[in-house]
Parts: structure tokens; C-alpha cells; sequence
């Protein structure tokens, strides 16, 4: 395996189609079941930002102590997780156009696959394992570990320097479809690759000047450029 070759993708509108309703309503039933509050992550904006800021942010707004809520917030993870395994079964997540083809090409070529997800990685698992994805994906830093993500970015680069003796800080990319994915990324010091499958247009992205830009993963041989070349 090429270890000094990282690359760290985002999951919803990246790897796959945003809309997961199960996903949302976790967050409701733990609001519900942990804290009894009745509430939706609606009243955010929550693009981007990982399951931990989504919950201390909603209840926030509700008028919940930041107290109160960190005091039940690995309960309330862990509530959302369950829910989350449960209620997926039956249902179909749908694979982005290009994935595939680009990760069995990256992987191919040795590079050291992983997350940086604002998904709970029980969450994150189960959508992977649902399109036939996470065996690709070694490691990660997901949603419940940090409210911050550029402190996501970090512990999936740490994981990869333990794990996988990955040495090299200059051939590390974060590739995802969100603002908060490039600026993570720039933070903690890496190359970024935003793809316009999201919500967000080009023009939007390229205010957070990522390093590249593509319309969706189709562009396969052009990112793989990027990233080994």
C-alpha cells in the first residue's frame, strides 16, 4: 500500500445521495427518548457539521443548558445509533455517480482510503454497508468524536500515522460537496477536493478556494491525476 497517498471523503452528497430520512429522524427520537424534548434538526443549518455540533446546537436552541446536554450526549449518540441500524433495514441508499469506479481505482493505485464524516461511525458504517462501500474505507473520524471538524480531519490522519505508518503530510486530500469540507480541510493542512453533488453550486464552493473542483466523481482519471500524479 502507498502510505504517503491519503485521501479522506466525506459520505452525504460525496459518496452518496443526500435525503436519508432515517438519519434526520434519529436525531428526533433521541431529542425525544434522552432529553424529552420535541424537536428537528431543521431549525439549523446543518450542512457539513458533524452529528455532535448538530445536537448541542438544536437543543441550544430549544433552550437546554449546554450543561444538561453534554451530561447526555454519549446516551444520546448511542440512541440515535440504534435507532439508526434498526430502521435502515429495507431501505436503499443510492451510490453518486462515479464512486465506484473512482474508489476501485484509487485503491488499485495503493492509496489509503478513509472518512472524515459528520456521521455517528455506527451511522456511517451502516449507510457504507448498505451501498457495499465500507470495506474500502479503513478508518476515519466520524461525528461523535469532535463537534469540530477539522478536529475529525486530524483524527483520521492520526489513525492513519498509528495504524498504517502514514509519514507524509503533503499527500493527504479531504474530498467532499460542502464549504465546511474544504475549510476543514485547509485547516488542518491538507489538499482539498470539493465536487459540486451537494447542495452547494461551483461558485460557492470556490469562495473556500479548494485545491480542486469537480462536477461529480465521474471525472475520475482527472482526480486520480490529482491525487497521484
Amino acid at each position: 500500500m502507498n502510505k504517503n497517498k491519503l485521501v479522506l471523503f466525506d459520505i452525504d452528497g460525496t459518496l452518496i445521495k443526500k435525503g436519508n430520512k432515517k438519519h434526520t429522524l434519529s436525531f428526533s427520537y433521541a431529542f425525544e427518548k434522552v432529553y424529552g424534548i420535541d424537536a428537528s434538526i431543521d431549525i439549523i443549518d446543518h450542512s457539513g457539521k458533524s452529528d455532535k455540533q448538530v445536537i448541542l446546537e438544536v437543543l441550544k436552541k430549544k433552550g437546554t443548558s449546554e450543561q444538561r446536554i453534554r451530561s447526555k450526549i454519549d446516551e444520546a449518540m448511542k440512541e440515535m445509533a440504534v435507532f439508526y441500524e434498526k430502521n435502515i433495514i429495507g431501505d436503499k441508499l443510492y451510490l453518486l455517480d462515479g464512486v465506484e469506479e473512482l474508489l476501485r481505482k484509487l485503491e488499485k493505485n495503493g492509496v489509503l482510503l478513509g472518512l472524515v464524516t459528520a456521521n455517528l461511525e455506527p451511522i456511517a458504517r451502516a449507510k457504507l454497508k448498505n451501498v457495499n462501500l465500507n470495506d474500502y474505507f479503513k478508518l476515519g473520524g466520524f461525528g461523535g468524536e469532535d463537534e469540530n471538524r477539522t478536529n475529525l480531519v486530524k483524527i483520521a490522519i492520526k489513525r492513519a500515522e498509528d495504524n498504517f505508518r502514514f509519514k507524509s503530510d503533503k499527500n493527504i486530500f479531504v474530498v467532499g460537496d460542502t464549504p465546511r469540507d474544504v475549510i476543514s480541510g485547509k485547516e488542518a493542512g491538507v489538499r482539498t477536493i470539493a465536487v459540486t453533488t451537494g447542495k452547494y453550486s461551483k461558485e460557492e464552493l470556490k469562495v473556500e478556494n479548494p485545491d480542486f473542483i469537480f462536477e461529480n466523481l465521474t471525472y475520475g482519471k482527472e482526480i486520480l491525476k490529482a491525487i497521484v500524479s
